[in-house]
């Protein structure tokens, strides 16, 4: 079985991120929704029994708490994670399937449209790991959880975890690409406070998006660097 995991809070993108499913049935794609906002009347819903609506009471934006919603219900397979505002694609369900055949008990890591696969090192303030560019055998949801690290994304952070649990020997690179960075969207969008202002910037293009993702992991690693033991 191959579990696709999105926190759901785009809901006018479900048809065109729906559309773009394989017809197998070896696929369930868990929505996670909070419960304090009305589920639209998307038939996809109701009408395809693949996918599997958790509505869970939290905070929209609740990232943490979707995705660990939605790992308490893997307990076999394999999982991937789609954003609810891409497209899934045919090489996700090719390389499960290979490891499926397989029965490769580990993680897989794949190019995404903004960068290359790099093989994760132990330490996560080095690494740029996406959270679509893996597809993960189940086993490491027994151990780890989606969690807020100070430094390092989120993606980084439970990634970097699963590649540290798994070791070397179970932490493959394919030259494949596995994400659609923010396909129906900007290519990155820059929520933060500076001087107390809220700034909100959707940045478009790619290479401006690659720059700034750079700085930001450049920024928390010199914080990390330089913050007392």
């Amino acid at each position: 079985m191959l579990h696709i995991v999105t926190p759901w809070f785009r809901h006018d993108l479900l048809p065109a991120v729906y559309a773009t499913l394989p017809p197998h049935e070896d696929i369930t794609w868990h929505l996670v929704k909070t419960s304090r906002r009305p589920t639209p009347p998307h038939p996809c819903l109701s009408t395809d029994r693949r996918l599997r609506l958790h509505d869970i009471d939290c905070d929209d934006a609740d990232i943490v708490a979707k995705r660990n919603a939605a790992f308490a219900h893997i307990a076999d397979g394999y999982f991937y994670l789609l954003d609810d505002d891409t497209i899934f694609l045919d090489a996700v369900y090719r390389t499960y399937r290979r490891l499926a055949d397989e029965g490769f008990d580990g993680m897989v890591i794949g190019h995404t449209t903004l960068r290359r696969a790099r093989r994760p090192s132990p330490d996560p303030a080095a690494n740029q790991l996406d959270a679509g560019a893996v597809v993960c055998h189940h086993g490491v949801l027994r151990h780890l959880r989606w969690e807020t690290h100070p430094a390092v994304a989120r993606d980084v952070w439970f990634w970097t975890r699963c590649s540290t649990l798994l070791g070397p020997a179970r932490t493959r690179m394919i030259d494949e690409t596995l994400s659609v960075y923010n396909h129906f969207g900007p290519k990155l969008r820059v929520r933060k406070r500076v001087l107390g202002v809220p700034l909100a910037w959707d940045i478009h293009s790619a290479w401006l998006a690659r720059c700034y993702i750079r700085a930001a992991a450049s920024k928390r690693r010199l914080r990390a660097w330089i913050r007392p033991s």
